[in-house]
C-alpha cells in the first residue's frame, strides 16, 4: 500500500512539473538565482532568492522557500524601495529598513560601503558605524559578480548567506 502511494505521489509530482514547464526567454537570462539562508536570532529561513533586472531599470528581489512559500517581494528603482509583499515575522519597520539598506548596498552602486579588504577572489565591505554596523563578505568572483555573499549584522544576530546557482539554460 505504501509503495503504491509513493508511486502515485511521484507520478503526480512529475505531471505537475511537466505541465508547468515553460520556455526560457531572453528576459529571464538577466535573472540571478541564489540559495538563500537567513538566520535571525533563533529563526531560520532557507530557500531561493531571485534578483531580476526589469526593462525599466527596476530591480525585483524575490525570496521564497523551496516549497513555494513567498518570504518577500521587493522592488528597487533608483533610491526607491517598495515592499510588494512580506511575511509577518519580517514585516517590522526596522527589519525592512535593514533589508532595504542591505539590498541597496548589494545590488545598487549608489549606496556607500567602505571596502575593508580586497583581493582578486575576496572582498569585504563595511557599512554603517557602531550598533548599525554591517559586514558584507563577497567571494568567488566570476565575470565581476560574486558567487558567494554573506551579510552579517553582529549586534542583532542577523546573517544572510547567498550562494549563486548556476543553472544552464537550454
Amino acid at each position: 500500500m505504501r509503495q503504491s502511494l509513493r508511486y502515485a505521489s511521484w507520478l503526480l509530482l512529475l505531471f505537475i512539473l511537466l505541465s508547468c514547464s515553460h520556455r526560457v526567454t531572453g528576459a529571464e537570462a538577466q535573472s540571478q538565482k541564489y540559495n538563500l539562508q537567513l538566520d535571525f536570532m533563533k529563526h531560520h529561513f532557507s530557500g531561493m532568492l531571485i534578483v531580476r533586472q526589469m526593462p525599466d531599470n527596476e530591480i525585483r528581489i524575490l525570496g521564497s522557500t523551496y516549497f513555494g512559500l513567498s518570504l518577500f517581494d521587493f522592488s528597487l528603482h533608483c533610491d526607491t524601495f517598495i515592499v510588494n509583499s512580506c511575511i509577518e515575522p519580517m514585516r517590522k519597520k526596522k527589519m525592512l529598513k535593514i533589508l532595504e539598506t542591505d539590498f541597496k548596498n548589494l545590488f545598487l552602486k549608489s549606496e556607500k560601503a567602505r571596502i575593508k579588504k580586497k583581493s582578486s577572489t575576496f572582498e569585504q565591505r563595511i557599512s554603517g558605524k557602531g550598533f548599525g554596523k554591517t559586514v558584507f563578505t563577497l567571494s568567488g568572483f566570476v565575470n565581476g559578480q560574486a558567487e558567494k555573499v554573506q551579510i552579517k549584522h553582529p549586534l542583532i544576530r542577523l546573517r544572510i548567506q547567498l550562494d549563486k546557482l548556476n543553472i544552464n539554460n537550454p
